[in-house]
């Protein structure tokens, strides 16, 4: 298909299904805010995983937000998210949505295009199974759940990669810069959290990715915050689960007195209030690293991914680095036998443990050194 599938501004009730990870739904508002503008008189709904809830309640270019949760025995039941979510989701049902958009490029693992192919819409739109190898495999036969399919140029950013799934729907971006909107409860939460570096300079780090293979070893991490933190005279706030407490706890032994371990301690929203009042942060390739790049900080990752690796892959910075101006992503400069050269596949820390820490650190004070004092 060669024209817009739908003339957008007509547009009256629009579903968007977005059932990915936190870093995917920071990735993806770009996308909201233009089809927001682009469909300025539809009622828009969204659907969100219930982890990422937490995040799409505030988004301000939706009108509802509701989030599946499995039934005992199968089914979903739509739990409404945003007030009046689940009604706004039953009455568009009734209705007719206009449209369903589903911006996920990579594998549907969550049950994205099952919702979006039972919502009614006149209008199925997403990205082809084909796009990668790995969706071909398990996305097998997804493509009949689309009225229209778009296949775009492989190894672009999501951020571009869904900002052409709206041209493609009929829609113009309204920018391209990442977004997240916290309240004031949020930020003072913050600062209560953060009372003890009051007046002084603070980094954050994120230890934790989905994968042990996407976690930088906890001592190499350790050794290259202490020469930041010490370097710049700063403070250290430790973000994540409980299961990145051992982490947090490596980094205090390294930074006696000057560690704060928030981590099990923070919901997302909170902590990307947070990294908000930091100076810079030193994250993995997961979800922190683009709450850092939605609140505008400096944002160093580290990545399993190496250089020369294929740049289509579900590692690849190429598609995944934070979308913003200050980002720096350490990568190993080959993969490790016997990790294939597209990308590292180990169980554990494998290619990514190959990143020297004395580079490390010494490009990670080059990207902080210049920011100043972060502190409110």
């Amino acid at each position: 298909m060669t024209d817009a599938v739908f003339d957008l501004s007509s547009a009256r009730r629009i579903l968007v299904v977005k059932l990915d990870e936190a870093g995917d739904f920071v990735l993806a508002t770009p996308f909201l805010r233009g089809l927001r503008a682009s469909a300025p008189r539809a009622r828009i709904v969204l659907a969100v995983r219930p982890a990422v809830a937490d995040l799409a309640e505030t988004c301000p270019h939706v009108d509802a937000v509701v989030a599946p949760h499995p039934k005992p025995g199968g089914g979903i039941d739509l739990r409404g998210v945003t007030p009046g979510g689940a009604a706004a989701f039953a009455e568009a049902f009734r209705a007719g949505f206009d449209l369903t958009l589903i911006p996920r490029y990579d594998f549907d693992r969550h049950g994205a295009t099952a919702l979006a192919a039972n919502s009614r819409a006149r209008a199925v739109v997403g990205f082809s199974e084909t796009v990668t190898p790995w969706k071909a495999s398990g996305n097998a036969g997804f493509d009949r759940a689309y009225t229209h399919r778009l296949t775009p140029p492989p190894g672009r950013h999501e951020v571009e990669q869904n900002l052409a799934l709206l041209r493609f729907a009929g829609g113009e971006p309204d920018g391209d810069g990442v977004e997240l909107h916290l309240t004031a409860e949020d930020r003072a939460a913050a600062a209560r959290l953060l009372a003890d570096a009051v007046g002084g300079r603070i980094i954050a780090v994120a230890p934790g990715a989905a994968a042990a293979r996407r976690e930088y070893p906890p001592e190499r991490l350790a050794a290259v915050v202490a020469v930041v933190a010490i370097a710049l005279g700063a403070r250290v706030a430790v973000l994540g689960t409980e299961l990145e407490r051992a982490a947090a706890e490596r980094i205090a032994v390294a930074l006696p007195g000057r560690v704060t371990d928030l981590t099990g301690r923070t919901g997302l929203r909170l902590a990307a209030a947070v990294i908000e009042r930091t100076a810079g942060l030193i994250a993995m390739d997961s979800g922190p690293a683009h709450l850092g790049a939605a609140v505008g900080v400096p944002v160093a990752v580290f990545s399993c991914h190496p250089e020369g690796g294929d740049t289509n892959h579900f590692h690849a910075p190429e598609r995944f680095r934070p979308w913003c101006a200050q980002a720096l992503v350490l990568r190993p400069a080959a993969a490790l036998a016997p990790c294939p050269p597209e990308s590292c596949m180990a169980a554990e820390a494998h290619c990514i443990a190959s990143i020297p820490p004395e580079l490390a650190a010494a490009q990670i004070l080059a990207l902080f050194g210049g920011s100043g004092d972060a502190s409110p």
